[in-house]
């Protein structure tokens, strides 16, 4: 239940975060590419980092952890025809399995697409007839880049990091000198830049959150923002920005990307990026940061109240060390649901009765942590195991310290006795 209950106040945290800032870089009617690009880049950021900061900030500054003890002693009388209740957690087990499971496809799915772009790389040919053009770009753009030709393509696309290669369809042949520059020099950029490992490292991140929609919806603000930075780049640097225009409606109705490649364009951006391209007149720098600052600051506000009202810091500070000990401001868990433990018949038949101790960590969530046995009644015929699996299925209102439930060691006393 622990993780569970991480996930989803982190799933419901992040569609706050992801939607606020959605809304907020519309309401400030902000379309200036760089700015767009680190902003949803500083987005992305607090979303990776935002489940550890929470719980750094919910740490006891103190690093206090209390010592000594009360025993907390509880009797739980298991008679012969005692059994086991069934547990109610199977059904978490079963929701985090599919999830698990949903990750583990998608990451194969894009092993499966990077071992593609791989046969596609070694089929691909090298495109001769484009050097009198691709050379000088390179050496003025101050990459180095493999401009190859590729049949398995309809749209230009970079691959790679260490040896960056930049796949063109047979098409472009068939353009026009200005076209094809603008197309070269756009992939170049995107090799000057280390594209291809960012947005790699954004569809591993969506794979792992695979069942959430603002995982993807954030990775494709993201690509659009950092197309959008290449396309201003690429027409300073041709200065043709008509020509660009002409390449990016070229290969519109290209089919869907290749995965793990970025590509010239995405059929759902084009709209987006030529309104950009045919806007001139830049904002200044003075109303751009003001506009941006108010966007950051609702956008912060919002998610730390997102945290207060759904937070993620109890859950998280139960899996810390801080296990406190009832007394001296740390009030002692109380049981809602208690599961009696099964008299196994092999104890039954060598008449075993009395008592064992157990140390149980009663975390911040109410579910139960670490059990261990402190003094054993019958470790041979299963009634130490036993009780661990009953008390492991308690649950509990949390121990509370200075108004915030934490994780608390007690110790409970189990009784078996035979009934006659």
């Amino acid at each position: 239940m622990l993780w569970l209950s991480n996930l989803v106040a982190y799933s419901v945290q992040l569609a706050v975060l992801v939607g606020a800032s959605a809304v907020m870089i519309a309401a400030v009617r902000v379309k200036t590419p760089r700015a767009c690009l680190r902003f949803w880049q500083c987005i992305f950021a607090a979303s990776v980092m935002w489940p550890g900061y929470q719980l750094w900030m919910n740490l006891d500054s103190s690093g206090e952890r209390l010592a000594g003890g009360v025993l907390w002693s509880v009797a739980a009388i298991a008679g012969m025809q005692a059994g086991a209740a069934p547990s109610d957690t199977g059904w978490v087990a079963i929701v985090m399995t599919l999830i698990a499971a949903g990750a583990m496809i998608r990451l194969a799915w894009l092993a499966a697409g990077l071992v593609k772009l791989r046969a596609i790389r070694a089929n691909s040919q090298r495109a001769d007839d484009l050097e009198p053009l691709s050379g000088p770009l390179a050496r003025e753009l101050g990459v180095s880049a493999d401009i190859r030709f590729s049949s398995a393509v309809t749209c230009p696309a970079t691959i790679g990091f260490r040896r960056p290669i930049v796949l063109l369809p047979h098409d472009v042949r068939d353009l026009s000198p200005a076209i094809q520059r603008a197309v070269l020099t756009h992939e170049l950029i995107h090799v000057r830049r280390r594209d291809w490992l960012w947005a790699l490292l954004e569809e591993l991140w969506c794979a792992a959150l695979w069942f959430h929609p603002a995982a993807r919806a954030l990775a494709s603000r993201l690509s659009l923002a950092r197309e959008t930075v290449v396309d201003e780049a690429t027409i300073a640097h041709t200065r043709d920005r008509r020509a660009y225009a002409a390449a990016l409606l070229e290969f519109s109705t290209a089919r869907p990307r290749l995965l793990g490649a970025t590509a010239l364009i995405r059929r759902r951006h084009l709209e987006q990026r030529i309104a950009v391209i045919a806007q001139e007149v830049p904002m200044t720098r003075h109303r751009l940061a003001i506009r941006m600052a108010v966007a950051a600051s609702i956008v912060v506000a919002t998610a730390f109240a997102t945290a207060a009202y759904v937070p993620l810091s109890a859950t998280l500070q139960a899996q810390t060390s801080q296990v406190y000990k009832p007394g001296s401001g740390t009030t002692l868990p109380r049981v809602i649901r208690e599961v009696k433990p099964h008299y196994t018949p092999e104890a039954m038949q060598a008449k075993i009765q009395g008592s064992l101790l157990m140390s149980v960590v009663v975390l911040a969530t109410g579910d139960v942590g670490d059990v261990s046995v402190t003094q054993s009644l019958d470790a041979e015929h299963g009634l130490d195991q036993q009780a661990v699996e009953a008390v492991r299925q308690w649950t509990f209102d949390p121990g509370m310290r200075k108004g915030e439930p934490v994780a608390v060691e007690v110790v409970i006393e189990m009784t078996f006795t035979l009934k006659k």
